[in-house]
């Protein structure tokens, strides 16, 4: 028993050396292997790096006229779909960007779902670490959590056939991607790669960060916004500060990422 848990020790110190030589701004451990000790199942990581990056320029989005359209290439006022508190799939306008930067590559959470009851439906979403998304079960949009506390087996809210079903996750890769982008509705919500998800990130009450996004909101509509602002807006930045120095997360349900995530490997 002694040798297998030395064998498996030095095996996890491996795969924490050996995730050093991927570029990505994380640490990692190997914390479960296959019953053969030969393949790492799962890695637990801790990111370096917490700036919000939310989504890669590729994802998509689903316009108006009912075509699809990358983050890439939408533009304020474009009218996309999103779903509101109330479940009802709507259309709204881009009100801007809270961030964005074109070039260069940033690392994203690939989440592979399967559909329930449709199991030769299989797709994925880019999401950053620190993005807040909705469980299945969320049925008001109360309770987001950041991707990174994502795990295998879970249900997130995906659209399919103009209807919001679950999806369940079968596996979740480390990658890079180009760009990134935190497009803003008015409700505060988005289906991207056709998976509901919050416009917010950082700070885990989502009611919460739509409330203060409308001082953002107030702001630009007065003085304009910058489009190609690479830097989260001061007003969401002034949220994190007060969660973290007053202890807001112990009576409001509010906490903020503490950079640690699990994947099944890297891509």
């Amino acid at each position: 028993m002694s040798l297998l848990f030395l064998f498996c020790l030095l095996l996890s110190s491996f795969n924490y050396v050996r995730s050093q030589n991927y570029p990505y701004d994380s640490t990692c451990n190997c914390t479960s292997i296959s019953s053969n000790g030969n393949i790492c199942l799962q890695y637990t990581c801790l990111t370096i790096k917490r700036v919000a990056q939310c989504f890669p320029g590729r994802s998509i989005v689903i316009t108006e006229n009912g075509l699809m359209k990358s983050l890439s290439d939408l533009k304020k006022g474009d009218r996309v779909l999103v779903m509101n508190k109330d479940n009802t799939l709507m259309y709204e306008p881009i009100e801007g960007f809270i961030h964005l930067k074109r070039d260069g590559l940033f690392d994203f959470l690939l989440i592979n779902i399967k559909i329930d009851d449709h199991k030769n439906t299989t797709t994925s979403l880019f999401i950053s670490l620190n993005h807040l998304i909705f469980l299945a079960n969320d049925t008001e949009l109360k309770s987001a959590i950041f991707a990174s506390q994502l795990h295998v087996g879970d249900r997130i809210k995906y659209l399919h056939h103009n209807q919001i079903v679950a999806a369940k996750i079968e596996s979740i890769y480390l990658t890079k991607e180009e760009g990134f982008y935190a497009p803003l509705t008015p409700s505060g919500t988005i289906i991207i790669d056709n998976v509901v998800v919050s416009n917010y990130a950082t700070v885990s009450n989502h009611q919460l960060a739509h409330y203060v996004m409308n001082i953002y909101r107030w702001w630009t509509h007065l003085f304009g916004s910058n489009e190609n602002n690479e830097n989260v807006h001061w007003t969401l930045q002034l949220i994190e500060r007060i969660v973290k120095w007053y202890g807001i997360e112990k009576f409001s349900q509010t906490s903020t990422f503490d950079g640690v995530f699990q994947v099944s490997g890297f891509l």
